[in-house]
């Protein structure tokens, strides 16, 4: 399984810088071309460490109560991937000599990213050349590339120039307002013994150390915003090693050959694939993207109970490298199916951040339970336009639902004892207290819904339907646990005061739930006035997204979306409506939906399958497993769409394949499109691998 990026075109490399990152959700470095600092085509040369962030002041023109004072953004830590190379005195450029045969590509099986071909200097000097890269996901903290060098018609000497940049080279977009514009800088100083630095960003305290190790005899110096290591090649080969800690963790695997990291990655990866590979028969080789995806967010996630997935995960700084909602709603399902033991270090996170999320309700001035940040990294909000941002108080019941569905995939009851029954219930309490009773129903105002062109609404119906979800789940997991053990459930009663009659308030709020209806169009309303609204005037003047061409006022006047709403909550409660009323709702709201989001396509593709438009749905599926492959947003440079991969993989399992998950096991009920012919995967479900072939005429479980 391999992506080959070959071409040294501009458009390319950018794109490349992405595409063939190298993480191991500890660490990420992007793939910028090693033997020289370009500058005909924009590039982010830089490294990162999951959880290391700076922080800064966020100001505001007219600040309101409760508003965040501090933002947090992921910063390039050190970065060694740059290495000059020069032979008989000549440089390795794209500007200075020819690479022919050039070769690029990332090889998902062996984790490792390779590049090769053979440079002619202007002397007519021939030397074949072959990077590979690889971060370790056996430890964590490497980082290592190997060098071989074949001379094809000369004897003349190499020599290797490391650079240690204290500082990113980078240039990005100064008008998207989805990326970070400042520059932060780190404080760097020596260690007492050794190779190797530590670094601090200086606001948030964070710190970390770099040591490497070089092959050879090298000659160290020290500069104001970098450190150059030169080594003369004195053999056919050359490795350079970085362990990157973060807070004085342990550091494993320094001194391993190149050869063993490589040996070991493959028997990690041989075991990952067993389960996580996915063979799709098609007419189009739809099968490399969907675990391309996979890969991607292996690369990128969290397991160390401190950091998550971020938007773009560890492949750029798009988005200031936030946590959003897309960890537990997008990407949670990959690991659940297929690793659910990373699934369960990915909650730990929320876990772990519980306390942050009771002070950040304090901000709104909220008098119960917790309300987690919409963007984050420590576990503060981060988000200074709450309009569409914090306002989504739907990401309490976004989290909930990742944790019970572990539960019903897993049965594993011991995490709830751990922290996750206390995430479930002070999240539904805050729910609990902004929500109120009217005309025997409960709603919940002021709001924004996954529509980010849409804000601020009276029940929404995503919200208030995963609300009625959460609330029900609280009081079924507080049976299954005092069941379990009625000993340490007393313990968990005590700590968290819960009471019965809370349970029972829940349930009932669970019951008399406000979900708008449009009775006339026969679809589910997105919320109490949306479909008060006109159309969208301007369709026709086809800019997009509508974010980086309107004001926002403009678009939230309209019936215009960003992306599925209501669409999502029927994505994940089919059976909440009729079928009639399910064709009715998606096809009108996908009628009003830009697209704008990298999380819409899937979503909809999914909603199609199940009405049986498997054309609609297909064509769907490939725009957004081809999202970033062919740059389809235009800004793959900045970062993956790690989220629209996680859609990816739902959209086979969930929609194609209508993967469903009941009390009594799992039903499936395929509808393959007329281009895919089969589709082979595993699901581990409650400790037992299920392999699954699905073809048009039915399928098998063994």
């Amino acid at each position: 399984m391999r992506i080959y990026i070959n071409e040294l075109s501009p458009e390319m490399l950018e794109r490349a810088e992405a595409l063939l990152y190298c993480g191991n959700g500890f660490i990420g470095v992007r793939a910028c071309l090693e033997e020289q600092y370009y500058d005909h085509f924009s590039t982010n040369r830089e490294s990162y460490i999951n959880g290391f962030y700076e922080k800064r002041e966020i100001s505001y023109p007219e600040k309101h109560f409760g508003f965040p004072t501090t933002g947090e953004t992921m910063i390039s830590v050190i970065d060694g991937q740059t290495t000059f190379i020069t032979i008989g005195g000549e440089p390795v450029s794209l500007h200075a000599g020819k690479m022919e045969e050039h070769t690029r590509y990332l090889d998902m099986e062996r984790g490792i990213v390779v590049r090769e071909f053979r440079f002619v200097s202007p002397q007519g000097l021939q030397t074949r050349i072959k990077i590979t890269r690889l971060a370790s996901f056996v430890h964590k903290s490497i980082f290592t590339m190997h060098y071989e060098f074949e001379k094809l018609n000369h004897d003349a000497p190499i020599v290797l120039e490391t650079h240690l940049n204290y500082a990113p080279i980078r240039t990005i977009d100064k008008e998207d307002p989805r990326m970070f514009h400042d520059s932060l800088k780190l404080d760097v100083k020596p260690m007492e013994q050794g190779s190797g630095i530590r670094f601090q960003a200086p606001h948030s305290g964070k710190t970390a150390s770099l040591l490497w190790k070089l092959s050879g005899e090298s000659v160290e110096e020290r500069l104001d915003n970098k450190i150059i290591l030169k080594t003369e090649l004195t053999d056919t080969h050359f490795t350079k090693t970085f362990a990157y800690t973060l807070e004085d963790r342990e550091i494993t695997g320094m001194d391993i050959p190149f050869a063993e990291h490589i040996r070991l990655q493959r028997g990690f990866l041989d075991a990952f694939w067993q389960v996580a590979k996915i063979e799709i028969d098609a007419e189009e080789n739809i099968e490399e993207s969907v675990n391309f995806g996979t890969f991607a967010l292996l690369q990128s996630l969290g397991t160390d109970g401190q950091s998550a997935i971020s938007a773009k995960g560890l492949s750029g700084s798009g988005y200031e490298g936030h946590y959003f909602w897309d960890c537990e709603m997008y990407i949670a399902p990959t690991f659940l199916h297929f690793a659910p033991h990373l699934a369960k270090e990915a909650l730990r996170y929320r876990i772990n951040t519980l306390e942050q999320a009771r002070e950040n309700r304090k901000l709104f001035g909220y008098d119960t339970g917790v309300l987690y940040p919409w963007r984050t990294i420590s576990g503060a909000e981060c988000s200074a336009f709450f309009e569409a941002g914090s306002a989504q108080h739907h990401i309490n019941s976004d989290i909930a639902y990742a944790f019970i569905r572990y539960f019903e995939s897993t049965g594993d009851l011991g995490l709830f004892f751990e922290g996750g029954f206390a995430v479930l219930l002070e999240t539904a309490r805050f729910l609990a207290t902004i929500g109120y009773v009217r005309d025997e129903q409960f709603h919940i105002d002021k709001v924004t819904g996954p529509d980010e062109y849409t804000v601020l609404v009276n029940d929404n119906y995503y919200t208030n339907l995963l609300a009625a979800h959460h609330f029900r789940w609280v009081t079924r997991l507080a049976q299954l646990l005092k069941a379990e053990n009625p000993a340490q459930w007393d313990v968990l009663v005590s700590n968290l005061a819960l009471t019965q009659a809370e349970l029972a308030q829940m349930e009932h709020y669970a019951d008399i739930m406000a979900l708008p209806f449009d009775e006339a169009r026969q679809i589910i309303a997105q919320d109490r006035d949306f479909l008060n609204k006109a159309p969208w005037p301007f369709w026709h003047e086809n800019k997009h997204p509508l974010l980086l061409h309107y004001h926002p006022l403009v678009f939230y006047r309209y019936q215009v979306a960003k992306q599925p709403d209501a669409v999502l909550a029927l994505m994940l409660f089919p059976e909440i409506v009729s079928p009639q009323v399910a064709e009715n709702t998606v096809r009108y709201y996908d009628a009003i939906t830009t697209h704008d989001s990298s999380l819409s396509h899937s979503i909809f593709s999914i909603a199609y399958n199940r009405i049986g438009d498997t054309e609609k749905a297909y064509a769907y599926f490939v725009k957004n497993a081809r999202c970033d492959l062919d740059d389809l947003h235009k800004n793959t440079k900045d970062g993956l769409h790690l989220a629209a991969m996680g859609g990816v993989l739902m959209n086979v399992l969930y929609g194609f394949c209508d993967l469903r998950f009941t009390q009594d096991g799992f039903t499936l009920n395929p509808r393959l499109p007329k281009e895919i012919d089969a589709i082979r995967f595993s699901i581990v479900y409650h400790d037992k691998v299920h392999r699954i072939h699905v073809t048009k005429a039915g399928y098998e479980v063994s």
